[in-house]
């Protein structure tokens, strides 16, 4: 699901506060069913009695909220460190960042625990093709169709895939046409979601 204006700059003011869905909607005083259906962009016009309260936490305006007017702030170049595929699912930024890491630069609004990753294989193609470097955020919540890496138990690394949410399950779905013939593996008890990816950037020397 493409995300609306308002969902874009709201879970980008989110992610720079360090807050989840559930934290802000007790902060601001609403039904946290109805701040996540704005973060999630599936809510395309929330009313004002909404964003009033939304837009007064993070101080700015309702204008500033619907991408109306600029948020100076808002706007910033972030530096993130490329993480070797093996080491993600034991990675922690805190502990194993250093000077010598190699540095990938985004323009999405991403927390301090993000990093980036090279695509390992072509389970993700054509969409995503083998190298492509994905920036990943620990701290953004998943939502049905987000991309994400995760830990399964059976598997000695992480993988790439995709989510999907139905009847309360989440299952893991890997997009290329190649793996058509596997059935969508539903999360395990012992499965974790290490994060979701936000963007994902191409070289092009090659096509």
């Amino acid at each position: 699901m493409k995300q609306t204006k308002i969902a874009q700059i709201l879970t980008r003011l989110m992610a720079d506060k360090k807050i989840r869905v559930t934290e802000l909607a007790r902060r601001v005083s609403l039904p946290q069913p109805t701040v996540h259906r704005i973060v999630a962009g599936v809510c395309e016009h929330p009313h004002m009695s909404s964003l009033k309260p939304l837009a007064e936490f993070f101080g700015i305006t309702v204008d500033q909220l619907k991408g109306h007017d600029h948020i100076p702030w808002l706007d910033r170049i972030a530096r993130v460190p490329m993480v070797p595929w093996k080491d993600v699912s034991q990675w922690s930024r805190k502990k194993d960042t250093n000077e010598k890491s190699e540095l990938v630069i985004t323009d999405a609004m991403v927390s301090d625990a993000a990093y980036a990753l090279k695509v390992p294989d072509a389970s993700m193609e054509p969409i995503f093709p083998r190298n492509s470097t994905l920036i990943v955020d620990p701290e953004r919540e998943h939502q049905d169709r987000s991309l994400a890496i995760v830990k399964v138990a059976n598997h000695p690394e992480a993988v790439f895939r995709q989510v999907r949410l139905d009847a309360g399950s989440v299952y893991l779905k890997a997009l290329s046409p190649d793996f058509d013939q596997f059935k969508m593996a539903q999360l395990g008890p012992q499965d974790k979601i290490l994060g979701v990816v936000v963007q994902a950037k191409r070289d092009c020397i090659d096509i």
